[in-house]
């Protein structure tokens, strides 16, 4: 039976997300193509590799995990990327609020036999501009994105539950919006 992923995020303001947009842009008139290129600009809370007959459980567990969380501040503080050098993101700040909501929603979820074991948390959140880079293209890409200042402000209000196929080149859709606070 088919696989599909499931993705719960949080989406940036349309504002930010036509940078992150113009910026993978950039880097793919430098170096080419690379993984997340045309994925929707986002930040993983967690991910699932599951059949579509979950998608029920995903839902409910995701609600009763955002009980009680309110909305809060998330400060972007910069162009920065992992040590490995293949991927290069925009730095959420607010790490520790992310954390909190991300470990009670995936506690919920997973309070469900069938999805503990596929859910996969994010331990380091981080709003991708380019992922899977081999070293020349880091380099370009690094080039490209200087002096790699993205500074912004927004208000986290929602979550966003997302799915696709796990089939090459399927796009992800919109599933359910979860308000905060």
């Amino acid at each position: 039976m088919p696989l599909h992923r499931f993705l719960l995020t949080i989406l940036p303001s349309p504002a930010l997300s036509g940078e992150v947009d113009r910026l993978k842009a950039l880097v793919h008139k430098r170096v080419g193509s690379f993984s997340g290129r045309n994925t929707v600009p986002h930040i993983t809370l967690f991910f699932a590799d599951l059949l579509l007959e979950c998608e029920r459980d995903i839902c409910e567990g995701i609600a009763r995990g955002v009980v009680g969380h309110k909305g809060f501040p998330l400060h972007y503080d910069g162009i920065t990327h992992f040590p490995d050098k293949r991927t290069v993101y925009i730095d959420p700040v607010e790490k520790e609020a992310i954390a909190s909501v991300r470990s009670s929603i995936v506690r919920d979820v997973r309070a469900y036999p069938q999805l503990s074991d596929a859910v996969r948390e994010t331990e380091h959140p981080h709003l991708t501009i380019a992922a899977g880079l081999k070293p020349a293209q880091f380099d370009g890409a690094w080039e490209v994105l200087a002096p790699h200042e993205c500074r912004m402000e927004e208000q986290v209000t929602e979550l966003v539950l997302l799915r696709r196929d796990l089939l090459p080149g399927a796009e992800y859709e919109h599933v359910r919006t979860f308000p905060l606070g």
